[in-house]
C-alpha cells in the first residue's frame, strides 16, 4: 500500500497567454463559455452583471455592453482558438514572451521589460517581469511501478492508465496563479559557444550517457535528448532557482521552470521562465519579481555562478562521465545543482555545471569563462 512506484501522474501544463492584440477580444476568448449562448446586447449587460458579483471573469466589467456584444458577434463568425498540439505547446508561449512590444496588462498575463545585468550583456538579450502569471496543470492519466518517459513515440512509453472506462470528456485540472522572471539569451552568442571542441565533447558525453540509460530500457536511443543548449539552459536554471529560494522567501519547491531550448523549428529558441507555481498567495507577493530587476539579477548570476565553481562533493561530482554509468547528467549533484522534483520538468536530468563555468575537471566548455 505504501509502495513509492505505485503511482506516477501523467500531467500537461501551459501558460495561459494572451493570444489577440486587444484584451477586449481575449477576455471573450477565455470566457466564451459564458458568451456562446447569448442573444442581445441586454443578455450581455445582465451576464456581466453576474460575472462581476462572482469574479468568474475579472476585467469584463471594465467594458460597456454596447463594445461587449459586437466583439461577440465577431468572435462567432471568426471561430474558436487555434488548437495547438502537446508538442507545440511552448511553441505560441516563446512567441509572446518574445514580442517586440508584449503584453503589459491582461487578467492573467501582465509583463513588464527591463534592462539587462550590468555584465551580462554578452549573453542576455531580454529580461522580462511576468507580473502577473496564471498556469494550467491538467491530469491526462497515469503509469503503475514505471514512471513515464521522455519520448517523441508514443508506443516506447508505459501504458497509461485512463482516468475512466471511456474515453473522458473531461480531466481534472487546476490552475495556479504566480509571478516569474523571463530571461532571453543571445542567439549568436549561444551558436558560437555550441561550435567550441569542449562543448562538443560535453555534447557526445551527455549523448553517450542519454543512449545507455535509454537503451537499458528498451527505448529507442537516438530519440529524445534534448541537446546541449537544453543542458547548459537547464543547469543555469536551477542554479538560480537554489539561489533565489535563498533570497525570496519563497519555498523552494513552490519556484518552477521552463526551458525553451527548440532549435528544430523556423525559429531557435534560447530562454528560461522561472516562475512561483502556488495555489495559494504565496505566488502573488512580489518578491521574486522584485529579484529580477537588473541590479538585483546581476548580482544573483554571480553569486550562483560563484557558488557553483566548487562543489562540496569535488572532486567526484566534476569527474562524474555520463557516458560511464549511463546516467542523464555530468557534473551536478544534490550539493551543487539538483533542485525539488516539483521544481524541475525532466526530473533533474541532463544538468553539467561545466557548461557554465570552470570545474576542476573541464575549464573550456564554460559559456560564462570570460566573466
Amino acid at each position: 500500500m505504501g509502495a513509492t512506484n505505485s503511482w506516477f501522474p501523467i500531467t500537461l501544463s501551459a501558460l495561459a497567454i494572451p493570444q489577440t492584440s486587444d484584451p477586449l477580444n481575449q477576455l471573450i476568448e477565455d470566457g466564451w463559455s459564458f458568451f456562446e449562448d447569448l442573444e442581445s446586447e441586454a443578455e450581455v449587460a445582465l451576464t456581466v452583471k453576474t460575472l462581476k458579483k462572482n469574479g468568474a471573469l475579472p476585467g469584463i466589467d471594465k467594458y460597456p455592453a454596447s463594445a461587449i456584444w459586437p466583439a461577440i458577434e465577431a468572435h462567432r463568425n471568426g471561430g474558436g482558438q487555434e488548437t495547438v498540439g502537446e508538442s507545440d505547446i511552448k511553441g505560441p508561449e516563446w512567441d509572446v514572451l518574445t514580442q517586440a512590444n508584449p503584453p503589459t496588462d491582461y487578467p492573467h498575463f501582465m509583463s513588464k521589460k527591463v534592462g539587462t545585468p550590468t555584465g551580462f550583456g554578452t549573453y542576455i538579450s531580454r529580461v522580462l517581469l511576468l507580473e502577473r502569471l496564471r498556469e494550467v496543470n491538467a491530469l491526462m492519466g497515469f503509469t503503475r511501478v514505471e514512471a513515464p518517459e521522455e519520448s517523441g513515440d508514443p508506443n516506447e512509453r508505459p501504458q497509461m492508465a485512463s482516468l475512466s472506462r471511456r474515453k473522458p470528456e473531461w480531466v481534472p485540472a487546476n490552475q495556479v496563479h504566480g509571478e516569474g522572471i523571463f530571461v532571453q539569451f543571445d542567439e549568436p552568442a549561444l551558436v558560437a559557444w555550441e561550435a567550441l571542441s569542449a562543448v562538443q565533447a560535453v555534447d557526445r558525453m551527455l549523448r553517450g550517457g542519454h543512449r545507455g540509460w535509454r537503451n537499458s530500457r528498451h527505448l529507442d536511443p537516438d530519440e529524445g535528448y534534448p541537446g546541449i543548449r537544453y543542458a547548459m539552459l537547464h543547469t543555469l536554471s536551477h542554479l538560480l532557482i537554489r539561489e533565489l529560494a535563498l533570497e525570496c522567501g519563497y519555498n523552494a519547491a513552490s519556484i518552477r521552470e521552463r526551458i525553451y531550448a527548440d532549435t528544430a523549428g523556423d525559429q531557435s529558441q534560447a530562454g528560461i521562465l522561472i516562475y512561483t507555481a502556488a495555489a495559494d498567495s504565496d505566488g502573488t507577493l512580489g518578491g521574486l519579481v522584485d529579484l529580477g530587476k537588473p541590479e538585483n539579477l546581476g548580482r544573483l548570476l554571480e553569486q550562483a555562478l560563484n557558488r557553483s565553481k566548487i562543489c562540496s562533493s569535488d572532486p567526484l561530482c566534476s569527474e562524474h562521465d555520463a557516458k560511464k554509468d549511463r546516467s542523464l547528467h555530468g557534473a551536478a549533484c544534490h550539493a551543487c545543482s539538483l533542485v525539488a522534483e516539483t521544481s524541475c520538468e525532466r526530473g533533474n536530468r541532463y544538468l553539467d555545471r561545466s557548461l557554465l563555468i570552470p570545474t576542476l575537471e573541464r575549464i573550456d566548455a564554460a559559456l560564462f569563462k570570460g566573466l
